[in-house]
């Protein structure tokens, strides 16, 4: 052996050993990092107070114009009674483009302890009809997440994302039907007015279709780049009663 050689491998066995459980203390770690940072932007557009609340802080009350370049369910539960001035984290949550009553819609990953097999009504208790702390609604709040940019996006635009709470579902599904019947396209290939009913106190949205898009290529590529932002675990919840 040469010198230099020799001179390597004996550096080589004076540095130290590699912890056995070093997977275990990276993900410690990880846990407590988790805490003592905040959560990443999330782009996501709030609908308190009947407004319409941009990232950068912009606020109107609409509508307000957009294409609707994706969207999922989110199904999320919290634990305990809603209270606004102490809000808590989802101790379950589901994001997936199934429909929950398929079957193949089930908990995140990241969840210890599911509240069911799946998310059909049979096998999860939390989101059976009347199993909310009150009233007779589900104690799982099922919505869809939408990933949306202004119509005069270009290839720099950051799609922002937007809830359509229980309430509302009915409304959203509706003019998804309606663009597929009567016009034979996606979201991503209209422009959509998206507004608060002004019949109810909270906000319960509504959407319209107001033309066809032209830049479907882009909106699509768009479309296509947001698929970490549409299936991302969870964003920074206020658990703000929203509909």
């Amino acid at each position: 052996m040469s010198a230099k050689k020799k001179e390597v491998v004996e550096a080589a066995s004076s540095l130290p050993s590699v912890p056995v459980d070093i997977q275990d203390q990276i993900k410690k770690q990880l846990a407590e990092q988790s805490s003592q940072v905040g959560a990443l932007p999330t782009n996501k557009i709030a609908l308190a107070g009947k407004k319409f609340t941009l990232p950068d802080g912009q606020s109107s009350p609409g509508p307000l114009e957009v294409i609707i370049i994706d969207f999922a369910w989110f199904m999320v539960h919290y634990p305990g009674v809603y209270n606004a001035n102490n809000p808590q984290k989802p101790d379950c949550f589901a994001v997936g483009r199934a429909q929950p009553n398929s079957g193949e819609l089930i908990a995140h990953e990241s969840v210890k302890s599911p509240h069911g097999v799946t998310c059909r009504e049979d096998d999860c208790p939390k989101n059976k009809w009347k199993s909310a702390p009150s009233g007779n609604g589900k104690a799982c709040k099922n919505q869809r997440r939408l990933i949306v940019v202004p119509p005069n996006f270009d290839e720099t635009t950051e799609p922002m994302t937007m809830y359509v709470s229980p309430g509302g579902l009915k409304n959203f599904d509706a003019f998804v039907s309606r663009l597929n019947n009567e016009h034979g396209i996606l979201p991503v290939q209209c422009v959509t007015e998206i507004s608060f009913d002004p019949d109810q106190t909270y906000p319960l949205l509504q959407f319209k279709y107001l033309d066809r898009q032209t830049r479907v290529q882009e909106a699509w590529a768009l479309r296509e780049r947001s698929g970490g932002m549409l299936f991302r675990p969870l964003e920074l919840e206020d658990n703000k009663k929203t509909a």
